[in-house]
This record gives C-alpha cells, sequence and structure tokens, in this order.
C-alpha cells in the first residue's frame, strides 16, 4: 500500500511496483490508509511524511497501533539527513526509509528485503503455531491422565504451571484392599517431553495399583519402563506413598524429591521422610533399590508431599522461598485457612507477580478423617 499527497509520485511508484508483479493500494490520506489497513492488511506501507491530513510520521504511529503483534513494516518516503527527522523516524516505528521513492533500483531493493523478511516472520509463525498444537496435544493427554484419578475427600491439591504445560504428575488410586497410594512426579523437561514421560509411568501406577501391589513393588516397576524409554538425560524425581488408614501405617518411596511433611493437630512439622533413592528411570533394573520406609500415623493428622519448585521458587529479588518459608506457612495463626490455602497465598505473596521458574505441585492428605 502507497500513501502519501503527491499523485504523481504515487503514480510512479504504482507503476514500478506493479511492474514487478506486486498488487499495489493508493491512499491519499491517514485516514484512509487505515480503512483500508484494517480492511487489506498489506504486507508492506510505503508512507510519505506529506499526506492530505496530516503527518507520515504520526499515521504511521497509529497504523503500527491499529496492526497490535501483527508484522506490519513500513517505509518512509523520506530522506534522513538530520538528528531531528532520524528521532521522529525511531519514535513512529517505521522499520525502513527510502530517499527516492521512484529509483526503481533503490525501490526495488528495499522491498525485496523487506519480503525476504516477511518470509522469515510467516516461518516462524508456522513453527509457533505447530509448538502451541504440540503442547494443546501434550495438554490434552495429560489432562486424560489426571482425569483418571477420581475425587477423594481426604486429598486436596495445587499447582501453579511455569510456562504452557506442567511438567508435574499428581495422581492416587485406592487398592482393593483400601489402601490409598499417591505418586508425585517431576520429569525433566516441560510440555511435550513430559506428558510421554507421564503416560507410562502412570499406567504402571494405574495397574499395579488395582491389583494391590506394594509402593515399592510399582516403584522398581515404574523405574523399569522408563529407564528404557526414556532418553539419557531425562528422568523422573517421585515420591510415591501407601496410607493405610484402617492399619494406621504408611509406607514411601522417595526418589530425588523434598522430604514429605509430616504434621500435628496443631498444624506444626512435627517429622520428614527423607529422599533415600535417585529419581526414577536413572538406575538400570539389576541396579533399583526398591526398599521402602514405614512409620505409623498415629501421632500425624496431615502428609505434605511438595515438588522442588516450591522451595526453589524466586521472588524479584532472587530470594529463594526455601523450606523455611513453608514451615512458617504450616505454623501461621490464621487458622480460617487451611493449610493448603496458607503455603498457596504464602508462595504468591512471595513471588509478587513473577512467574515461577519451575511447575509448583502441593498435595496435601488428611490421615485422621476427625481433623
Amino acid at each position: 500500500m502507497i500513501v502519501g499527497r503527491d499523485e504523481p509520485q504515487r503514480q510512479t511508484m504504482t507503476r514500478l511496483l506493479e511492474a514487478d508483479g506486486h498488487e499495489v493500494r493508493i491512499a491519499a490520506a491517514c485516514g484512509e490508509a487505515l480503512r483500508l489497513y484494517a480492511k487489506l492488511q498489506p504486507e508492506l506501507v510505503i508512507m510519505d511524511v506529506a499526506l492530505n491530513d496530516g503527518d507520515g510520521f504520526l499515521c504511521t504511529q497509529r497504523l503500527r497501533s491499529l496492526a497490535g503483534e501483527r508484522l506490519a513494516p513500513v517505509i518512509l518516503a523520506t530522506p534522513i539527513e538530520d538528528a531531528a527527522t532520524l528521532q521522529r523516524f525511531i519514535d513512529c516505528g517505521a522499520t525502513d526509509f527510502l530517499a527516492d521513492p521512484t529509483d526503481a533500483l533503490a525501490l526495488r531493493a528495499k522491498i525485496n528485503g523487506h519480503a525476504q523478511a516477511l518470509g522469515v516472520y510467516r516461518h516462524l509463525e508456522r513453527l509457533s503455531e505447530k509448538f502451541h498444537e504440540e503442547i494443546r496435544f501434550a495438554k490434552h493427554m495429560f489432562d486424560a491422565v489426571l482425569g483418571r484419578s477420581p475425587g477423594v475427600s481426604c486429598l486436596q491439591h495445587w499447582t501453579l504451571t511455569a510456562g504452557h504445560f506442567c511438567g508435574d504428575l499428581l495422581i492416587h488410586a485406592t487398592t482393593p484392599d483400601g489402601r490409598l497410594h499417591l505418586l508425585l512426579g517431576d520429569f525433566t523437561g516441560h510440555g511435550l517431553a513430559a506428558a510421554v514421560g507421564a503416560l507410562p509411568a502412570s499406567e504402571v501406577f494405574f495397574a499395579m495399583s488395582r491389583k494391590g501391589c506394594a509402593i515399592g513393588e510399582i516403584a522398581a516397576e515404574m523405574n523399569r519402563k522408563l529407564h528404557a524409554l526414556l532418553p539419557t538425560g531425562q528422568f523422573c524425581a517421585a515420591t510415591l506413598v501407601s496410607v493405610d488408614v484402617v492399619d494406621g501405617h504408611l509406607e514411601a518411596w522417595i526418589g530425588g524429591q523434598p522430604p514429605p511433611m509430616l504434621c500435628d493437630g496443631g498444624r506444626r512439622l512435627v517429622a520428614e521422610l527423607p529422599s533415600r533413592h535417585l529419581p526414577l528411570g536413572i538406575l538400570a533394573p539389576e541396579e533399583f533399590d526398591a526398599s521402602t520406609q514405614t512409620l505409623a500415623v498415629g501421632d500425624y493428622d496431615h502428609l505434605l508431599l511438595y515438588s522442588d519448585g516450591l522451595i526453589e521458587a524466586r521472588n524479584p529479588a532472587g530470594d529463594v522461598f526455601g523450606a523455611h518459608r513453608l514451615v512458617e506457612a504450616l505454623a501461621s495463626p490464621a487458622r480460617r485457612q487451611g493449610l493448603l490455602q496458607r503455603i498457596k497465598s504464602r508462595l504468591i505473596a512471595f513471588l509478587d507477580g513473577l512467574e515461577p521458574h519451575d511447575d509448583v505441585s502441593v498435595l496435601l492428605v488428611k490421615l485422621d478423617p476427625t481433623v
């Protein structure tokens, strides 16, 4: 699109451009140019500084605002010979300038250069669309996995995703004899890579839980599967827990995850379960240690599982949230807030509008139904 008051100049440029196979639209005034741009969205605008209803610099600003995030290259048809004009050129958002728009060779060179840039832009648009399509696909698979865990009244969970997609896997299942199995997995990476790892891990977890297998057996089989499938450098930090409220004991296998916390009736931290193993998918099956840790739950009211994204979150000042702030949130005197809401509120206030650099997942299990 050519915009300018000088009709002979517009006609000359039109003939030159049409001779090279370009489709040209012309406008003598800014208002007309904006209407045409909104309707046609041309790939390039050549803007004179002299218009019938104003200034080409101001019109360029309005046109770029109208374009929004869309690529809107504007060539100003004017020489830039002094600092004041150069500053106006920069401020208006024009992408190039042409001292003599009727010079056929210079005009062709400018247009060819912008055509190449437009080709790169279109290629990046296609790559972006492909990326978002993969993200949608991965999210669909991940949501399908999470949807297989029915609601349980003693469980509460919260996830804060870093970026487009969550790389944490948070699922649960009930065994035939009434035990509650929990899995908090944190896969390396995000997006499709995380979802692909989550599928075999969740299949093993659900299938073996339905059969009533022990939590150590499930960890061993998940490790075997992930070791065979995941490429080098990809793994899953995981916490697997089996809660037996009837017998009053808890069994856990923890590999590469922060220690789950156990709280008493006063919401105070009483004990932690340390991580004693490497993440799933690193060791060969013959090297894997499926041993678990067991404890009675009679002295505890809540079990808290969380991914390292919680304690490693950084605020705008670069400070780390840390385990000490998590303990402070648990001991907060705000009795009207539940434990999970306290943690959520404390972290969001700490981030102060900043997105976390890693996914945050928190799972709270009520061990005493009377609490």
